[in-house]
């Protein structure tokens, strides 16, 4: 590695802000951090390619020609917001479980749900296969005869857990919607489209 034309051999080398780098006799670009919302279509998978032929939502990115990847995923027929960056950090911050980032779902369940019902999520509750889900926030918005829709917010992400709290309750999930990642919310990005969005720390 080159700085100012010095050899530097040194891994601990403090190189400042700004300087040109050069490895090899390249010069070595600093990559372009990317942040994007996506408002993800139910039928879509969360990877890059699908052996099954589906379509995946890197198929609504293709005006995005740098590597990125999803910080979580939505089930194939879940719908709502889903961040992409190719900041691995800040990806990791996001989702990783200690770091308790909020996620609002409004969910369309079959059957209406009865006070009990939304107590045992709102105190966690055992979702099947040795699992607890964590106390959520939860609340009734829209019931009527045969359905009901319940805003959701949780602080984790275990595998299809919305649908699993909501099998053990026998209400079915309809339509599942996530609307908010944090502090990034859909309002109104419409679905198949995405945004770069704003990703400062101090959000956090």
């Amino acid at each position: 590695m080159q700085v100012k034309g010095r050899i530097i051999r040194d891994p601990g080398f403090k190189i400042q802000l700004g300087e040109p780098i050069f490895l090899d006799g390249k010069p070595v670009f600093k990559k372009t951090k990317i942040y994007l919302m996506l408002h993800k279509p139910a039928g879509y998978v969360t990877t890059r390619q699908d052996e099954k032929g589906r379509k995946t939502v890197y198929d609504l990115l293709s005006g995005i020609p740098e590597w990125v990847f999803p910080v979580g995923r939505l089930d194939q027929d879940s719908e709502g917001l889903l961040l992409f960056t190719n900041d691995t950090a800040w990806g990791d911050k996001l989702s990783h479980p200690e770091s308790k980032i909020p996620r609002t779902y409004h969910v369309s369940v079959e059957g209406i749900p009865s006070p009990g019902d939304l107590q045992k999520i709102r105190c966690g509750m055992d979702i099947g296969k040795g699992e607890h889900s964590q106390p959520a926030n939860v609340k009734l918005l829209g019931p009527d005869s045969s359905m009901a829709t319940l805003e959701l917010t949780l602080t984790e992400g275990k595998n299809r857990e919305i649908r699993r709290i909501f099998e053990r309750l026998s209400k079915p999930v309809q339509r599942l919607v996530r609307t908010r990642f944090g502090p990034f919310r859909l309002n109104g990005l419409a679905p198949g489209r995405y945004k770069r969005i704003d990703a400062k720390w101090e959000l956090f």
